[in-house]
């Protein structure tokens, strides 16, 4: 029988989109029906609980399995120090067919010598943009210096599975060759697909948002890349153009800078950050909302666009990095950096039923296609052809 070590992030990234990749890997691959023995060499971080099952989450897989204690408020350095110093070496110490690491930000894990075959799974490349920018200071040169050793390993893997056909040719271009390189999109939970038990009314109420607001939401981080002054912008232009417009961001933390450019615009009092929230809350974020606005200027798959289309929620996205792949022709594109074609495209939805409803028809026909039991099948087969 193969044995197949799955390599998760450490429960104390509380990194929710890399923990629910492996936790519904783990979930959803029938590992005795295609002839493997799995085992995961930790615990997968337990922000992704699905309450209508046991937890996938907290799921140990066989022989070989290790829990790992969540730290609940890791320092930057005691992260840093478990992922590049502990974690390589609880790895060294396995034996495995296949070594399958979920996430890219592990690449140096790959470094080590292996007796067995090395797959990797590329969410995006952001670390290469990182490397590509001036480090200014000791900080952002020994981050330099650790993200050398992250894409040194991720060019020793002898497979690596892509979400998107557009990172697939990134990668390629970045590795200098697309052999090995394997596109399996990610899945969709069905609960997603399912009414919540809480009614929008009640989720709006508990959050201090007007029933009869027309909520933007934007789910993720704050970071950068995911363009939050576009949001604030549109949360702006719809008001000023007579539209009750409320943002409710749900997943990161807004800056200071994000912060006063709120108050300056007097939009403070119309905006909801939650921050981080079970899957339950999430899922009654997208039902309590009118829209999903998700410009971001770089992804390498985008699932809030997935998640909102199969909620019954229209998207409208920058179809940046693989966002156009995803949303197809079920979500609102935009290109360019302008905010105002965001702005208008919401306006239309706020105003026009009919293309509200067409939107969302076509989302939940797009988000029907992509299931985390087709992701784990193929990603099995992956596993199969190296040995």
């Amino acid at each position: 029988m193969t044995r197949v070590l799955l390599v998760p992030d450490l429960p104390g990234e509380h990194w929710p989109s890399m923990d629910r990749y492996a936790s519904r890997l783990v979930q959803h691959m029938d590992a005795k029906a295609l002839g493997l023995e799995i085992s995961v060499a930790g615990e997968i971080g337990s922000l992704t609980v699905d309450e209508s099952s046991r937890s996938p989450g907290l799921r140990e897989s066989g022989s070989g399995t290790h829990r790992l204690e969540p730290t609940p408020t890791p320092s930057e350095f005691g992260r840093y120090l478990a992922r590049y110093w502990f974690y390589p070496r609880r790895i060294k110490r396995k034996y495995a067919d296949v070594m399958h690491v979920l996430d890219h930000s592990y690449g140096h894990l790959l470094n080590a010598e292996s007796e067995g075959a090395c797959v990797l799974t590329v969410h995006d490349l952001f670390p290469v943009l990182m490397l590509e920018r001036p480090a200014t200071g000791l900080r952002e040169r020994v981050r330099n210096r650790l993200l050398t050793r992250v894409l040194s390993g991720m060019r020793r893997a002898n497979a690596w599975i892509v979400a998107t056909e557009w990172l697939r040719a990134e990668l390629a271009d970045w590795l200098g060759s697309s052999s090995g390189i394997h596109v399996i999109p990610y899945g969709i939970d069905d609960a997603f697909f399912e009414q919540p038990g809480e009614s929008p009314s009640e989720t709006r109420r508990r959050w201090k948002i007007p029933e009869e607001a027309f909520l933007v939401l934007h789910v993720g981080s704050a970071d950068r890349r995911k363009n939050m002054p576009a949001v604030i912008a549109v949360l702006g232009e719809l008001r000023d153009t007579g539209v009750d417009a409320w943002l409710l961001q749900v997943g990161g933390t807004l800056t200071p800078e994000h912060t006063a450019e709120l108050g300056d615009r007097g939009l403070d009092s119309f905006t909801r950050q939650v921050g981080a929230v079970s899957e339950a809350d999430l899922r009654l974020a997208y039902h309590a909302a009118d829209a999903l606005l998700f410009p971001s200027h770089y992804e390498g798959f985008g699932l809030p666009v997935l998640e909102a289309m199969a909620s019954r929620l229209p998207a409208v996205t920058s179809g940046a990095g693989g966002l156009a792949e995803v949303a197809g022709d079920a979500a609102v594109v935009v290109g360019g950096r302008e905010f105002k074609p965001y702005a208008e495209a919401m306006e239309r939805i706020a105003g026009d039923f009919e293309w509200r409803k067409e939107l969302v028809n076509r989302g939940l026909e797009r988000a029907a296609r992509f299931t985390w039991a087709e992701t784990a099948r193929k990603t099995a087969e992956v596993y199969k052809s190296l040995v």
